[in-house]
């Protein structure tokens, strides 16, 4: 069975080289984590302890500058980071899926 939790955040980055997105700007970013298991006392996880380990993450990201965390912070190259920071928090759960939207309508996804 599979279950999700998803979370906000608001940070700034710029992308290196790139024209259009080479200066300092912001997004609200949406990160949605899912996680797949047996069911143990009727339960995958419990929501609790996986919303905390994704809100962990996503402390050291928002209102951050993410160049000063990720030298490349595309969308992509976030949600590689999310995964895996989850991956360390959340030891021996499989995660199956962490999506990032960066504003309302773009997105990035991993799975992996």
């Amino acid at each position: 069975m599979r279950v999700g939790v998803a979370e906000y955040f608001d940070s700034s980055h710029y992308i290196p080289g790139h024209e259009k997105c080479g200066k300092v700007h912001g997004h609200t970013y949406r990160v949605e984590v899912e996680v797949e298991g047996e069911l143990e006392r009727g339960m995958v996880i419990d929501f609790a302890d996986l919303k905390n380990a994704l809100r962990e993450v996503v402390r050291e990201l928002d209102h951050r500058l993410i160049n000063e965390i990720i030298d490349n912070p595309t969308c992509e190259n976030i949600c590689t980071y999310i995964y895996k920071r989850l991956k360390e928090k959340l030891k021996g759960v499989r995660i199956v899926r962490v999506r990032l939207y960066e504003g309302k309508d773009k997105w990035a996804e991993l799975i992996p």
